[in-house]
């Protein structure tokens, strides 16, 4: 049985501000993923945009607080491909998280969408589903991504309302 769980965040910049200018920034980008969140493995293998949306691929080697059980089934050279694509008229992203082992029996998916607050602030609304089709220790896998998730997401929240305010990009 999948896990869902909705995560909310606070910024201060505006809907346009967050995902034209920090959301896809290679320098904010890196910042977060290779110092705030520590992973050892950060790389963009794709990035593109047209008209209508922003397409990124990335795959990272993410700092992990997982249980012997899960760290076993996952091995030592974990690592996992995401895929973002943003819809500019829709104002929404989609995302799927691929796993480098057992891709056929772990999913992780999603959708990111922002809404405009008051006095130029935006309202960032993640709702995730994780599934661990894994005999015996599936709810353990879904139970520790979400931890793991939530606790790299509230991070990255603080990281990006720092290099917002740093770059002037608040409202």
């Amino acid at each position: 049985m999948a896990n869902k769980f909705t995560m909310t965040h606070e910024f201060d910049c505006t809907v346009e501000t967050f995902w034209s200018k920090v959301m896809f920034d290679k320098e904010m980008n890196e910042g977060l993923f290779k110092q705030a969140l520590a992973f050892p493995e950060f790389n963009v293998l794709e990035l593109r945009e047209t008209d209508s949306e922003v397409f990124r691929r990335t795959i990272s080697t993410p700092k992990m607080d997982v249980p012997g059980p899960v760290a076993k089934a996952l091995g030592s050279s974990f690592k996992f491909t995401d895929e973002l694509r943003y819809d500019k008229k829709a104002r929404k992203a989609t995302f799927k998280g691929i796993p480098s082992t057992m891709a056929e029996k772990l999913l992780t998916s999603g959708t990111i969408q922002c809404t405009d607050l008051p006095n130029g602030r935006c309202r960032r609304v993640i709702e995730v589903t994780v599934e661990a089709k894994i005999f015996a220790i599936g709810g353990l896998f879904e139970s520790t991504a979400e931890a793991n998730m939530r606790k790299a997401y509230d991070t990255g929240a603080v990281y990006m309302n720092k290099w917002i305010a740093q770059k002037g990009l608040k409202a």
